[in-house]
C-alpha cells in the first residue's frame, strides 16, 4: 500500500535514487493497478496506465513538496492518468469491455473448499462493482480495497466528505440490488 512509503524513500526518490524509486514501485505496484483496473475496467489498459502513471510520476516527484499524504498524491496521478486514457480511448472509439476479474491465485489451504466459496464471492462482489458507475467504483475500491478513509478519499477526488459519505452508501445499495440479480434471484 502507497502508505508503506516512507518520508525517507520519498526524498531518495527525489534526489534521482533509481534504486529507492524500484522499491516505492514494488510497495505501491498492487495499489496502482488495482486503482487503474477498477477505473479502465481492462487489465491491459490498466497495465499500460500504471506505467504511464509511474513516468508521470518519475517526472513530478521533484515539485512533490509533502503537503499532501504521499499516498494521496500517488493516487491521485493514477487516477488523472487513467481519466485521460479513458478520454483517449473513447476519442479513438477502441473501448473494449471485458469480463476479466482480477483473482489472486492462492495456494491450495487446509480448508480448500471455504477459500474457493470465498474467492468466488469476492469475485461476484467485484463484478458487480464493475458495473456501477465510476464515482461509485472509485470510492468502493479507496474505501474497501485501498482502506482509505472519508477524508482520505474526498481529499484525492476533491469532493466534501459529505458527498464520499453519500457515493459509498449509494454504492453499497445498489450492490445489495445487483448481487442477487446476478445469482438469478430476483
Amino acid at each position: 500500500m502507497a502508505s508503506e512509503v516512507t518520508p525517507e524513500l520519498v526524498k531518495r526518490c527525489q534526489e534521482g535514487d533509481q534504486v529507492a524509486f524500484g522499491e516505492m514501485l514494488s510497495i505501491t505496484q498492487n495499489s496502482v493497478f488495482n486503482i487503474a483496473y477498477r477505473v479502465l475496467g481492462d487489465r491491459e489498459d490498466a497495465q499500460d496506465a500504471a506505467q504511464e502513471a509511474y513516468l508521470r510520476l518519475w517526472q513530478g516527484l521533484p515539485a512533490f513538496r509533502s503537503e499532501s499524504k504521499f499516498s494521496t498524491w500517488l493516487y491521485r496521478v493514477v487516477l488523472n492518468t487513467c481519466l485521460n486514457r479513458k478520454r483517449q480511448l473513447r476519442r479513438q472509439l477502441q473501448v473494449v469491455e471485458s469480463d476479466m476479474i482480477l483473482e489472486s491465485i492462492q495456494e491450495p489451504g487446509p480448508e480448500p473448499l471455504r477459500q474457493a466459496l470465498e474467492s468466488e464471492l469476492s469475485g461476484r462482489i467485484w463484478k458487480a462493482v464493475e458495473s456501477l458507475d465510476i464515482k461509485y467504483r472509485l470510492v468502493i475500491t479507496l474505501f474497501y480495497q485501498e482502506e482509505l478513509s472519508y477524508s482520505e478519499i474526498a481529499e484525492l477526488l476533491t469532493l466534501p466528505i459529505g458527498t464520499v459519505k453519500a457515493h459509498l452508501n449509494r454504492a453499497r445499495v445498489a450492490l445489495a440490488r445487483l448481487l442477487p440479480e446476478m445469482n438469478g434471484v430476483t
